[in-house]
């Protein structure tokens, strides 16, 4: 299969952001319920209470059944992407979404489906705090901002009281901008759980990175294997399918799912893709939600799929390596076929 059909899996745009006034209503006066603490009883620190929640957050995505519509959307440069999808949960079964572009398929990544292991990046790349009560979806709900080393603001998340379950997730920019969001319009939780409205302050993240064993063994292969790339993201998955190499990173916020296999890519890029540049060296855009990049670099065709920002997705293109011309014809061929890369923004679920 062709790099160019291999990237043409990723989730498309949905409708208009103009289309969705529901949000509105959501974003209007968020500011007004800001207070300093949901639960200044609850013993721990600050950052641990906030944590605590996600943990809830992550267990009660997973252990509830519960069916819902969300709204999610993305900002990039100078488009914006949205969609209403329907999704299911059940704990026998796991998650089915329907609606969208591609109707029914993994619902992995969505809104109210935390990773442990992200989470434990989160804490490590970002100060979490409870910055105060707030409502979604006509539920009471915590909210928990995550904040850069700068103070600006990276990401909130909205944690219904009754349920545990993440209603909302805001992820922003560097430079402050909302890059993408999405939150539940609608919810229904047939199996609520505990109702407590106070979360257990025992979390357990996990974040176990791979075998150092296991890393050394891809590089002594011939294989590129950075620990890190800019922005705070850290290795925590590696997958070797046949002659295609899949690292997943994350800071807490967002996926990175790089993917290399030997070969290089011809000058003409595939139908939907723009030539463009990364410090000087070119490679193939495809600018929607998930964005894709895919380029040549070292005799090995990359291709990158990432829900981050726009400038963490171009920082961590510059630091791979990128051929500065691509030669003719296209020799690569990704052996990964397209269902198997339905859940790839999300590497960990």
């Amino acid at each position: 299969m062709s790099p160019c059909r291999l990237l043409c899996a990723a989730v498309g745009a949905g409708m208009l952001l103009t289309a969705l006034p529901a949000f509105a209503a959501l974003e209007s006066g968020s500011e007004e319920r800001r207070t300093a603490a949901a639960d200044p009883a609850a013993p721990g620190t600050a950052e641990g209470r906030a944590l605590a929640l996600l943990e809830r957050a992550a267990q009660a995505g997973r252990r509830l059944t519960w069916t819902g519509t969300q709204y999610t959307a993305s900002w990039r440069r100078d488009a914006a992407d949205s969609a209403l999808v329907e999704l299911h949960h059940d704990p026998a079964t796991g998650p089915v979404l329907t609606g969208g572009d591609d109707g029914q398929q993994s619902a992995a990544g969505l809104t109210p489906l935390l990773d442990p292991r992200m989470l434990s990046r989160l804490a490590g790349a970002f100060a979490l705090s409870i910055v105060g009560p707030g409502r979604c979806t006509g539920r009471d709900a915590w909210i928990v901002e995550a904040q850069r080393p700068n103070g600006q603001v990276a990401g909130r998340f909205w944690i219904d009281h009754a349920s545990g379950l993440l209603l909302r997730r805001e992820v922003f920019d560097d430079a402050g901008r909302r890059a993408r969001s999405s939150a539940f319009i609608d919810l229904a939780v047939t199996e609520s759980g505990t109702t407590s409205g106070r979360p257990a302050m025992t979390a357990r993240t996990g974040g176990e990175r791979p075998a150092g064993a296991a890393v050394e063994r891809l590089r002594h292969a011939g294989w590129y294997v950075p620990d890190s790339l800019p922005g705070g993201f850290r290795l925590l998955e590696t997958r070797l399918s046949g002659v295609v190499l899949h690292l997943a990173y994350t800071d807490g916020l967002s996926t990175l799912s790089l993917f290399a296999q030997a070969g290089g890519l011809g000058s003409a890029p595939p139908a939907g893709f723009s030539a463009e540049q990364v410090d000087g060296a070119p490679v193939w855009v495809h600018a929607a939600t998930p964005e894709r990049v895919v380029w040549s670099g070292g005799d090995r065709v990359w291709t990158l799929v990432s829900d981050a920002p726009d400038d963490a997705v171009r920082a961590a293109v510059a630091a791979l390596p990128r051929d500065q011309a691509p030669d003719g014809g296209v020799r690569a061929r990704l052996g990964r076929g397209l269902a198997r890369l339905a859940g790839m923004l999300n590497p960990f679920g």
